[in-house]
């Protein structure tokens, strides 16, 4: 694939609200972007006599039938398919999911008119959550290779019955260079946070351990940590389990990345709750994104895609997320979470 060449100054939007590295305006780069969403419940209308989806079916509390499954489909790969096009022709080169029930649903959405010329491919593992949800994977072929995937179990600490969602992990070749991606959903903080936080402290521990592994078995390998953690970027399994820093400067060796903490410290947020804004949805990075040289591709900038008509523009949620269900009523929205992205940029030496 003839990858897209940009010119700098088509980075100058990209720069609001977000922490940035500087590219040379005299030179041209290579770009790409790696994304999450949490797409609120993407269910098929089957009822799964092993997942708790009854209420996702047409004679379900939520009467999800095909015209409502598939304005949905619709919907989530409008989003996609703008994702990161105003630093890329190609738009998202990988995406993380969470809210899948099964790797049907995501076929149907990488099939889907607005999305089927990128030929996303996927990745999904079936785990043990209780309302049958699980993360899941897509890439383009043409950026991404596949080489491992597995699926990590995380402990419940507080209800030890209880089966919540693994974490996906998928290791490959981002164009000759090795990469891993851990896609999450941690424990909602059902109970309340402080309760619930030991659940979300224990996914962090096995999180943490996955990306040290990585970098110790290849220090050159890139790890991305990308989800729904049910936390924002300053909270104890974030900022002190993980270890982040939100300023790239300051990280110490032990430490990861975080741009989205200057983003949740601005105020920013990917979705809504009592009036107040949470920023759960996050892209964390180890130092391997930022050579001092432009020889490999590098983090640039990290952005909550929040347009418009992502937003609800009536009633008592104006402007938090549109989405499908509020309040037990079918809005036909988009989901409860904003998408996010970061884009990586790679010098165009000239050198094969």
């Amino acid at each position: 694939m003839k990858l897209k060449i940009i010119l700098f100054v088509a980075f100058v939007a990209l720069t609001s609200y977000s922490y940035c590295q500087k590219l040379d305006k005299d030179k041209k780069y290579f770009v790409s972007a790696i994304g999450f969403w949490n797409v609120e419940n993407l269910y098929d209308t089957l009822n799964d006599q092993w997942k708790n989806d009854e209420d996702f079916t047409p004679s379900g509390t939520n009467v999800w039938n095909g015209p409502r499954y598939r304005t949905k489909i619709d919907r989530l790969a409008e989003v996609i398919s703008q994702m990161a096009t105003d630093a890329t022709p190609d738009g998202l080169a990988i995406l993380g999911l969470c809210e899948i029930e099964n790797k049907s649903v995501v076929q149907d959405l990488v099939n889907s008119p607005r999305l089927k010329k990128r030929n996303y491919q996927i990745v999904h593992i079936e785990g043990p959550d209780t309302r049958g949800v699980d993360p899941s994977f897509i890439y383009n072929p043409s950026y991404f290779k596949v080489i491992k995937a597995v699926s990590y179990h995380i402990p419940y600490v507080t209800d030890t019955a209880h089966k919540t969602r693994d974490i996906l992990v998928v290791s490959g070749s981002f164009l000759g260079e090795p990469l891993t991606v851990l896609v999450n959903h941690w424990p909602s903080r059902r109970g309340g946070e402080l309760k619930s936080r030991p659940n979300r402290n224990a996914a962090a521990k096995v999180a943490r351990h996955i990306m040290d592994s990585v970098t110790k078995a290849d220090p050159t390998a890139k790890v991305t940590l990308v989800g729904d953690f049910n936390d924002d970027p300053v909270n104890v399994c974030i900022k002190e389990v993980i270890n982040t820093n939100g300023d790239f400067s300051k990280c110490k060796d032990d430490q990861y990345f975080n741009p989205m903490e200057p983003l949740y410290n601005d105020g920013t947020g990917t979705l809504a709750w009592q009036d107040s804004w949470n920023l759960f949805d996050q892209v964390i990075l180890n130092k391997t994104w930022f050579p001092k040289k432009y020889e490999t591709w590098q983090y640039y900038t990290v952005r909550v895609f929040n347009k418009a008509y992502l937003k609800a523009d009536f009633g008592n949620y104006k402007d938090y997320p549109f989405r499908t269900y509020s309040g037990g009523t079918y809005t036909g929205g988009y989901s409860d979470h904003f998408p996010v992205f970061v884009v990586i940029a790679k010098e165009n030496t000239g050198k094969k």
